[in-house]
């Protein structure tokens, strides 16, 4: 059977297996016939195909106690023991104009749907329509990346009387899916800073733990004079992308020292936290959400013969979820975040999902690749996400 040894755990090959029993039936006698073709030859290759799956058992065994190996709810429960949680992921969400009747009221929850692709929103609270318009907050009823181009939500699904007209003027904003193994294992490997002592790794593990949360930055300005980002001298701009307003502030709070002060990059948010333990201490906390950058991609590619109809749509979907750090198959992945906040755009990185896609089709080849007309390198500021829509990509097949 397998051993498990100070590298790690190692098993035996069914032909190791099958020679060892083999061996183990000629010691009794050296005549015996274990040809493959006679019942006793059979047997020894059905019990080394049994001894392999029982070590294939005891690998995944030992795998599932490895934070670098193991999968699924294997990995759930690891993380649980540092109060890691899998991302269960985000809707997308999106600015909704109705039109009607003055004075109907329409509740949240209600449902409109996209006449293009069938995608169902609701809306996330009630409002009242006042000199024929109404503008209200939508999400898609699942998460993750669910696009919706400007005019395209424009079907009422519960109709309600008076409400005659909606939709979307800006395009929705992504969600994010359910983090994959590779993802929750470097996320899980930041959070297990929470419980430290050092304020900066103890505060990214506490906001990396928060539902929703996606990417977040720490910056810190120990000095004393203003930095080359704006941050105050003795101060820390901390920049976070998902979340609400509430959860992030009382995680800053809980690991956040006196004495430094909180600088608003990106988006600022002020939200009052009162200490749970003490009703009478209460403080502001600022924190920022990223500014969004929208980048305009241009792909030229030469199709051998190879390409399908939807190879156009196919690479779009393949660069978006390259950029926000989707694009991984099975435990395989080099890139497991995308491009992070204030993470510069570096435009060869994106050869990869779209050769991902044309690759695996024949021998068609990229000619170029542009992001805002360049093909080397766009600058990101500091507080700011580079932001991936599908309107935004030219992908040109010729």
């Amino acid at each position: 059977m397998g051993d498990i040894l100070p590298s790690g755990f190692k098993g035996t090959t069914e032909n190791e297996y099958f020679e060892k029993e083999k061996a183990l039936y000629l010691s009794i006698d050296s005549d015996w016939n274990l040809d493959p073709s006679v019942p006793d030859g059979l047997k020894l290759a059905a019990d080394a195909e049994t001894f392999v799956t029982f070590d294939e058992l005891g690998q995944t065994a030992y795998n599932s106690k490895d934070p670098g190996k193991a999968k699924d709810l294997e990995l759930d429960i690891i993380g649980s023991l540092t109060n890691s949680k899998r991302d269960q992921g985000s809707p997308s969400t999106v600015a909704l104009t109705l039109g009607g009747v003055n004075g109907t009221i329409i509740a949240a929850g209600k449902q409109v749907g996209s006449g293009i692709d069938g995608t169902v929103w609701e809306t996330l609270s009630q409002v009242t329509i006042v000199g024929g318009v109404a503008a209200v907050s939508a999400q898609a009823l699942v998460n993750g990346s669910t696009q919706a181009d400007i005019g395209t939500l424009t079907e009422i699904i519960d109709t309600v009387g008076g409400w005659q007209t909606v939709t979307n003027n800006t395009v929705a904003q992504p969600g994010t899916n359910v983090e994959t193994n590779p993802e929750f294992r470097l996320r899980r490997s930041i959070t297990v800073g929470a419980p430290g002592n050092n304020m900066i790794d103890s505060m990214l593990g506490s906001i990396g733990n928060i539902d929703g949360v996606g990417l977040f930055a720490v910056y810190e300005n120990f000095t004393s004079f203003t930095d080359t980002n704006g941050v105050p001298g003795h101060s820390m701009a901390i920049i976070v992308q998902g979340g609400t307003d509430e959860d992030v502030a009382k995680a800053i709070f809980i690991k956040k020292n006196p004495g430094g002060g909180l600088f608003g990059a990106g988006v600022p948010v002020v939200v009052n936290v009162v200490s749970s333990v003490h009703p009478t201490n209460d403080k502001d906390i600022t924190f920022g959400r990223p500014t969004l950058d929208d980048v305009a991609v241009v792909v030229n590619i030469i199709n051998d013969g190879s390409l399908v109809a939807s190879t156009e749509q196919d690479v779009k979907d393949a660069i978006i979820e390259y950029a926000i750090g989707t694009l991984l198959v099975g435990d395989a992945g080099f890139n497991t975040t995308g491009f992070d906040i204030g993470e510069d755009v570096a435009v060869s990185r994106l050869y990869t999902p779209i050769n991902s896609v044309i690759g695996a089709l024949g021998g068609s080849y990229i000619t170029s690749t542009t992001v805002n007309g360049v093909s080397s390198i766009v600058s990101i500021d500091f507080d700011t996400l580079s932001n991936w829509l599908d309107e935004n990509i030219i992908v040109s097949i010729v």
